[in-house]
């Protein structure tokens, strides 16, 4: 009986030894969503599963502010305005860190490679402030257009400083700090008319300039106001 209770001590004892991982840190996220599909009746927001609280159902074109969630496992996903059945168009999910900062785009795939499919992705928002300087990137979603979109500073009707060249379907440049008021060309090969931006850049304040078109030849401009 003392050695079977000794047996029982030992077991304790190395149990109480065993160290636990500490839980992981939870905190805040932000989270925008934007409607890039054309034609696309108006779309609710879901995170987790679950609708955004008082959210207003995004038309074309549109973009939400800032939602908060929790850091960890998340899923986002768009579905038709008023659906029910858990049914969504598209969705997207990762791990994401605390104060962590991003939007996600319920968008089109390329037309002649996968058809148009719906799809969401997701990019990181840099929401840093530069004194006297306006911060902008740029996110090609021109469906229909498989070359790369270039970008230009244009000044008195003359191109001038290159941004960026080269930028392919669903991705995106790395933000620019340009002076206010700056005007942006994007062109790209089989654009019948180079697109020339007036953005009303603002000093301290960020954007996100993502580009479709309803066809190759032509390119649209949509400006997030991040901050």
């Amino acid at each position: 009986m003392k050695k079977r209770l000794l047996y029982l001590g030992l077991i304790v004892l190395f149990a109480s030894c065993v160290k636990q991982d500490p839980p992981e840190p939870v905190g805040d996220i932000k989270v925008r969503f934007v409607n890039a599909v054309q034609t696309s009746k108006p779309q609710d927001m879901f995170v987790r599963g679950v609708k955004v609280p008082n959210s207003v159902a995004l038309i074309y074109g549109q973009f939400s502010p800032y939602y908060t969630s929790t850091s960890g496992d998340n899923a986002f996903a768009f579905a038709d305005m008023g659906t029910t059945d858990g049914t969504g168009n598209a969705g997207i999910g990762g791990k994401f860190e605390i104060g962590a900062e991003f939007t996600v785009f319920y968008f089109k795939l390329l037309e002649r490679r996968d058809n148009g499919a719906l799809a969401a992705g997701i990019k990181y928002d840099d929401n840093t402030v530069v004194a006297g300087k306006a911060k902008v990137r740029f996110l090609h979603l021109n469906n229909s257009l498989e070359n790369f979109i270039n970008f230009t500073v244009v000044e008195d009707g003359v191109d001038g400083k290159v941004l960026s060249t080269g930028i392919g379907f669903a991705a995106s440049s790395p933000y620019f700090e340009v002076d206010p008021g700056t005007k942006i060309k994007a062109n790209a090969t089989g654009v019948t008319d180079p697109l020339i931006m007036d953005l009303n850049l603002k000093a301290g304040k960020n954007y996100t300039v993502w580009l479709d078109g309803p066809s190759e030849k032509v390119l649209v401009s949509h400006v997030i106001i991040q901050n």
